[in-house]
């Protein structure tokens, strides 16, 4: 990706296909191509400048501070369940939604973009440190995800544990960062459509 240095900033020129993209969108209009051009430019931005103006994007410590003060508050609260790294990896869980997620993820190289925010958040709830949770979440995504090792992708792990995001209200485990759960996920028509797609034993 061309980039630029200008004194102590740095400009990073976005691609031919990517201005031909944007444009195009911008053409078709619509709630969509709105949502489209918010993760193309606005997102996309974003990650950028986070892996570029913060030495440790791709560590606990990189997160805003709030969020890794809270999730240490929380560390000791009880766990639904806990997982072994391999249990994690292999989809093994007792949630059959994560396990279709991981699996997705483990045959295509991706997950549904509301789904990956489901999984990498999960990791909280199964993993007794929240610093193990993020090292977890961000070597399985390295490993397996086509995106893997892109800004777009520490920004989106990292979204997972509160980068880019504001406090919430206090939970356990979560602490004040934003929690999912599957009971929204059936509220959106996700979770039996994805989970008949994926279910079954990975390669």
């Amino acid at each position: 990706m061309p980039v630029r240095s200008l004194g102590s900033s740095v400009l990073r020129w976005p691609s031919r296909e990517e201005v031909e993209v944007a444009l195009r969108a911008r053409e078709v209009g619509g709630p969509g191509a709105e949502a489209f051009l918010e993760e193309l430019i606005v997102r996309r931005e974003l990650a950028f400048n986070f892996v570029l103006y913060n030495p440790r994007y791709d560590a606990f410590a990189g997160l805003p501070a709030w969020a890794q003060d809270s999730l240490r508050r929380h560390a000791n609260d009880p766990r639904p369940a806990l997982y072994t790294p391999e249990e994690l990896e292999e989809g093994r869980t007792d949630d059959p939604l994560w396990n279709a997620a991981q699996a997705e993820l483990r045959r295509t190289g991706k997950i549904h973009g509301y789904m990956r925010m489901y999984w990498g958040k999960q990791f909280l709830l199964w993993t007794q440190d929240p610093q193990e949770a993020f090292r977890l979440a961000l070597h399985l995504n390295n490993k397996y995800a086509l995106d893997g090792r892109d800004p777009a992708s520490y920004a989106s792990v990292g979204w997972c544990f509160g980068l880019h995001d504001r406090p919430f209200p206090e939970r356990p485990v979560f602490g004040r960062v934003r929690s999912m759960t599957g009971a929204g996920l059936r509220r959106r028509g996700l979770r039996e459509a994805y989970v008949a797609r994926w279910q079954g034993g990975l390669p």
